[in-house]
């Protein structure tokens, strides 16, 4: 029985029980019960997802701020969720706290980058659903990029150096790097002359082409983009311990890893979250949706593992942030 089915059984129930024992009473009775149930509507309406039984909240990284995540991301999530038949509600995640946010704002579904997936998977149970597949590709890593003048081409090279990056909520730029340096016996607050935090990859990369740092820790790709907006020229710069992945066409330093999840609350019914599934992985990259939010498709989840796994190492080592 639906709720509001039961709510207008209830009130004509109660209405043919005590009516007759209430007609002493001025106001005609018909009237009092209409305003009863107004009075009982407007309550329900007031009810966590009562007014929003047909809609899907959608959680949505918003790295630069909510209107620019919102703007980008709603004709995604209103094309999913309308492929479940129902509205969609976006609520923008901060890269802080994002579980706290997720339980707090009852979001069903959220398309969140790796770091986030690992929060919501393993604190509040979220079972990941699809892997974006972005124009990179559906995978990243980590930069540690030195000036060509330095002379510093591998990890071991970075002791006594001075060194900049962001802060222990990026993955691209501070956790794998951090991983990596661990792997070869590197502990930045130790070996490093100077280990400082930045506001932006932006900054990191000015600092280290400034001549003021020797290295910088940025996210796969961000060095290609800097230079095609004629920022840098990527001969200013030396790829430390540089890989080559087969199908992966930017520098990087550090093994890649998963980028993009699409997770669903376990909360949420099943054959909805299994339409929104089919949903995605229809995408194509010519689709308008799609081609609107960079995105190429969506491919099966993939193993979440390697991302938990670099998060636990580092945080168990002591690196929850910079000073």
């Amino acid at each position: 029985m639906s709720r509001w089915t039961l709510l207008i059984s209830t009130i004509s129930d109660f209405s043919g029980r005590y009516a007759p024992t209430m007609s002493y009473l001025a106001i005609p009775v018909n009237i009092m019960f209409q305003r009863v149930l107004f009075f009982v509507f407007l309550l329900l309406l007031c009810m966590p997802g009562a007014a929003h039984a047909d809609t899907i909240r959608f959680g949505v990284t918003a790295p630069q701020g909510s209107l620019q995540a919102l703007e980008a991301w709603r004709p995604l999530a209103q094309h999913l969720a309308g492929a479940a038949g129902r509205h969609v509600s976006l609520v923008p995640l901060g890269t802080q706290n994002v579980e706290m946010t997720a339980e707090r704002e009852r979001v069903d579904i959220a398309l969140v980058g790796a770091l986030q997936a690992v929060s919501l998977v393993d604190r509040c149970a979220y079972v990941p659903v699809a892997s974006r597949v972005a124009a990179s590709g559906d995978r990243f890593g980590g930069v540690i990029a030195a000036s060509s003048a330095s002379g510093i081409r591998t990890a071991a090279d970075l002791r006594g150096k001075k060194v900049a990056a962001l802060g222990a909520e990026s993955a691209g730029a501070f956790l794998f790097q951090v991983n990596h340096l661990m792997d070869r016996g590197i502990d930045p607050r130790m070996d490093f002359a100077e280990f400082k935090r930045c506001s932006g990859q932006a900054e990191c990369v000015q600092l280290v082409k400034s001549g003021r740092y020797d290295a910088c820790f940025v996210r796969t790709g961000v060095l290609e983009a800097l230079e095609e907006q004629g920022a840098l020229s990527m001969e200013e710069f030396n790829v430390v311990d540089a890989r080559e992945e087969p199908g992966f066409e930017y520098a990087h330093s550090t093994e890649l890893y998963p980028a993009w999840y699409l997770v669903a609350s376990r909360n949420l019914d099943a054959s909805v979250r299994e339409r929104i599934r089919q949903a995605a992985f229809g995408m194509s990259a010519d689709d308008p949706v799609a081609a609107s939010t960079k995105t190429l498709g969506f491919v099966e989840p993939r193993d979440i593992g390697p991302v938990r796994n670099a998060l636990q190492r580092v945080f168990a080592a002591g690196f929850a942030d910079l000073p």
